[in-house]
This record gives C-alpha cells, structure tokens and sequence, in this order.
C-alpha cells in the first residue's frame, strides 16, 4: 500500500511582498532616477504594464470659496464621456484661484495669480483622495502584462528597459488602435523577502527522520536568513509567480507552467527543497486603487501561494488541518 506524502519535519516557505511601487507613464521614464526612490537595497526589477479608462478635466465647470474647491473630471467610456464631480477642502483657504489646463486636458493647474499653487495629473490627482470618498472605481489597474528587467550585477533596472521595450510599444500600438478610451499606466515595484517557516508537531516521524530534518534545518535556514538565495532567481520565480496568477493577456511564458523544476531559471529553489513560494501585493495605502487582470478580480491585496512539488510527493505546509 502506498504510503500518504508527508512534510518534513520543518519546513520552509518564501514569500515576496510588494514593498514599494511607483505609478508613471511612459514619458516619466527618464526621470524617475532623479527621484532616487529605489536604491539599492530595494531595487526596482519588476514592472506591470496596466491600463485605465481616460480621465480628464474639465476646466469650465470650476469654483473655489474659502471652504471649498468644486472640480468636475471627464471619465471616457468609448465615445462618451461621463461627468464625474469632486468637492474638497480648499487647502489655500482663497476663493481667488483659478484653474488651467489645456488640450487634451490631462493635466491641470490651481493658480493664484501668475503664481502656480499645484501642477497635476488627473487621474493621479484623484488617487490622492481616500477611496471612501471618491468612489473612483474607474482609477483601478487592469494588468496587461508583467516583466522583469535584470543586468549584470543587478545593474539594469526596470525604467532602464522599458524605455526602448519593444512588447511596450506594441501594447501601446495596440491600445491607441483598439481602444482609445484607455491609457497606459506603468506600475514599477521592489519586492521584498520574508521567509516563512513551520514545525509539525502533529505527525509522527522515525528518529531518523528527525535527525535527518536537522541537518537540512541548519542548513536551509543559514541559507535563507544569512547568506541570501541568488538574486536573479528571486526575480525569476516572483515574476513567474506573478504571472501564473494574473494571466496577463499579452504574457504567454509562466501562464500555465509554474512551478515547474525543469525551469533552470529558479532552480535554486528545488536544489534548497523549498516548500512553497507566495506573492504578496497590498494597494490600499500604497496607491489608493486596486489591480486586477482578465482572470483575477479587482482587490486591495492579491496572495497566492504555489506549492512547488506535486501532492503526491509532499504536503502543503499550509494545510495544517485534515480535509473532510
């Protein structure tokens, strides 16, 4: 009779959560460096190409009282536009401001005067606001693709490469061709490591297991903890792993093929005997707007975990109670 799989004694899982992020558009690229917002210690290696219905200003329909600043915003939905009003507390406590913005009204400006009090994109103008108070719904990021950029020595980051990325452009090409009501948003991120470990006290092992699992213990947690698992291949599996549940349309490697351990391009993660690898991402005060793909619904946090060996070989170290 076949014996059920088990878990061993201890085991461990990594799990990659979004740490920092930065929303921008394409001709932002050049000076996202200047802002020195990732650095080295938390380098920006994996981005997300997303979309969004357009927003929009319209600078007619505008008043201003000491209180209060009353804007109206234009949100595209194919050849129509639906007005979409905002009142908020006047943070220059005048009534004498103005506001200016020109075609194609994407961008605006509060001026008193000829001094200029705040210069703004719209639609990152109204993710500054709480969402209970906006109801923006409309400012939520469809992912359409997912991509890693790694150099030698880590030296290539993301903006480097999306500056002349050709699956970029064609998204681009197509979006402006097919859908018009949309723009294209980039979403640049750093994710961080936080590895997870558990010790069954449940099931019942052999003194030889025991003894075995102590050596591995050892061995796996100094690696994890001290001496680092290989950049490269942290940055493979968080992008498969990301791509595995998203299902961006326009990603086809990963979609359907992660985990796998034929994949030499996270290895390292077999050869250690991990558990399971999860990816984190929460949006709420990060960004104020949540993600979502053709596949996965909208939602302020996304985790998934991926078991990396097969059911019958091993147990999921997070099922801790029996099914049934």
């Amino acid at each position: 009779m076949k014996s059920e799989p088990k878990r061993h004694p201890t085991e461990f899982a990594i799990n990659m959560y979004l740490d920092k992020m930065m929303i921008l558009q394409q001709s932002e690229l050049k000076v996202v460096n200047d802002y020195n917002y990732f650095d080295e210690n938390s380098p920006c290696h994996i981005y997300f190409v997303c979309r969004r219905p357009r927003v929009i200003i319209d600078p007619t329909k505008f008043s201003a009282t000491k209180k209060t600043i009353s804007l109206h915003f234009k949100i595209q939905k194919k050849d129509k536009f639906i007005d979409f009003p905002l009142d908020f507390e006047n943070p220059f406590k005048d009534e004498n401001i103005t506001v200016s913005s020109q075609y194609p009204f994407s961008t605006f400006q509060f001026k008193r005067n000829e001094e200029t009090l705040l210069n703004a994109k719209t639609a990152v103008f109204l993710q500054s606001f709480e969402r209970h108070h906006t109801k923006a719904e409309f400012l939520d990021l469809e992912i359409l693709y997912i991509g890693q950029s790694y150099g030698v020595d880590g030296a290539r980051t993301a903006p480097d490469r999306l500056k002349s990325h050709s699956t970029l452009q064609g998204i681009y090409s197509t979006a402006i061709e097919k859908n018009p009501d949309f723009e294209i948003w980039l979403m640049l991120a750093s994710f961080e490591q936080l590895n997870i470990m558990m010790m069954d006290g449940r099931t019942k092992y052999t003194d030889e297991e025991i003894e075995t699992d102590k050596e591995r213990f050892i061995g796996l947690h100094n690696k994890l903890n001290y001496e680092g698992i290989n950049e490269q291949q942290k940055i493979n599996f968080t992008e498969a792993a990301l791509i595995r549940y998203f299902e961006p349309q326009y990603n086809i490697e990963y979609k359907n093929s992660f985990p796998n351990p034929a994949h030499k391009t996270y290895a390292e993660c077999y050869e250690l005997d991990i558990n399971s690898v999860a990816i984190e991402l929460e949006t709420i005060e990060k960004a104020n707007f949540k993600l979502f793909s053709h596949k996965i619904k909208p939602n302020w946090l996304h985790i998934k975990t991926f078991m990396l060996h097969s059911k019958k070989d091993r147990k999921d170290m997070f099922e801790i109670l029996p099914k049934g």
